[in-house]
């Protein structure tokens, strides 16, 4: 098969670094990292550019607010019979090992089929766009409910891992360890986070801590819903066919985290310097303690911050939609998604 070389300008109009195989390789190496950072890029841009895509983030923001609250009853209607009919446990010794909770299953498959609900609705209506032929947000829900078993056995499977890796996570020293030595790099005596009732405190805790288990089975399923929607594939099929466009779009893959892990990266510079700040501030805790000083600033600082990220996570979500289904559409041949065309045009080599 012919396929177009990628040409790359080095100094001299008449140097050509594609005349030398293993320069053309690296060159279209680059030109597909380049083109990852132009899908991730044109996301964030399409999601303000199209104000129906905020319908999605809207809906995501529903969701992670349901988490919240699911939790916080969770948490709030723990009594002495909660063991005997909501664990799965294993005696060890004098006490014994949780390896599955029944209610934290139950608010995990809740959200979880939220999420996918959601991705699976947002690709179809991205590929619509992508494709000249538009549909709207409500066509979009319409034809994900053909899919409605397969999406909600992907579901539940990430609901199940999801919950015995919280519980792994919570009971296991290492991770334990892992766990609090970020809760302390975060939240190291900013006192605003405590002048709440501790209920509240303890469920914006947990609920992160889900938040976080969520989003990583989430990324390693990505590309699965693509494959589900826009290939009629079942649960199994869809995983299969998951791995052979990771295998082709790996290099773009590493573009968007780029730009991704660079937002994340400086979000968590922000939090850590709220949850430093005493430090900064010589250990004058007097700051944090007293209305007539920081006391008030702290905690519009602290609450603020974690109402901004349920915000990021809720845009996110969406941002990760048009993504992934940009990211699909590298791996098809013929197909380029506009944000590519538009940013790198003639750069990329058909996926072999």
């Amino acid at each position: 098969a012919l396929h177009t070389a990628s040409v790359v300008m080095l100094g001299d109009s008449g140097e050509i670094g594609s005349a030398r195989p293993d320069a053309g390789g690296a060159a279209r190496g680059l030109g597909r990292i380049r083109a990852g950072i132009s899908v991730a890029t044109g996301s964030i841009h399409a999601l303000f550019s199209d104000k129906r895509l905020l319908a999605f983030s809207f809906l995501s923001g529903l969701v992670i607010l349901f988490l919240v609250l699911a939790e916080r009853w969770n948490l709030s209607h723990i009594d002495s019979s909660y063991a005997i009919s909501n664990l799965i446990t294993i005696p060890v010794s004098d006490s014994y090992l949780i390896v599955f909770d029944l209610r934290l299953f139950l608010i995990e498959a809740i959200c979880l089929s939220g999420f996918t609900l959601l991705l699976a609705a947002l690709v179809r209506y991205q590929n619509a766009r992508n494709t000249a032929m538009p549909i709207t947000v409500h066509r979009a829900f319409s034809e994900t409910g053909r899919h409605a078993g397969s999406l909600a056995a992907l579901s539940i499977t990430m609901a199940f891992m999801a919950t015995v890796l919280l519980e792994i996570v919570s009971q296991n020293q290492v991770t334990g360890m892992i766990v609090s030595a970020i809760s302390h790099a975060m939240f190291w005596l900013p006192y605003a986070y405590y002048f709440v009732p501790n209920g509240i405190f303890t469920t914006l805790f947990f609920s992160f801590q889900m938040v976080v288990a969520n989003a990583v089975l989430f990324l390693l399923a990505l590309y699965v819903v693509p494959v589900m929607v826009l290939e009629n594939k079942g649960l199994l099929p869809a995983i299969a066919g998951s791995f052979r466009l990771m295998k082709k779009t790996w290099r773009e893959v590493l573009g968007c985290i780029v730009v991704f892990g660079a937002i994340v990266m400086a979000v968590a510079a922000f939090g850590l310097l709220i949850g430093q700040s005493p430090a900064l501030l010589n250990n004058d805790y007097d700051f944090f303690l007293q209305e007539s000083r920081g006391q008030l600033m702290m905690m519009a600082a602290c609450y603020g911050f974690l109402l901004a990220c349920g915000v990021l996570m809720a845009l996110g979500a969406t941002v990760l939609g048009i993504a992934v289904t940009d990211l699909y559409a590298c791996g098809k041949p013929g197909n380029t998604p506009p944000a590519i065309a538009k940013a790198v045009p003639a750069v990329m080599e058909p996926h072999q």
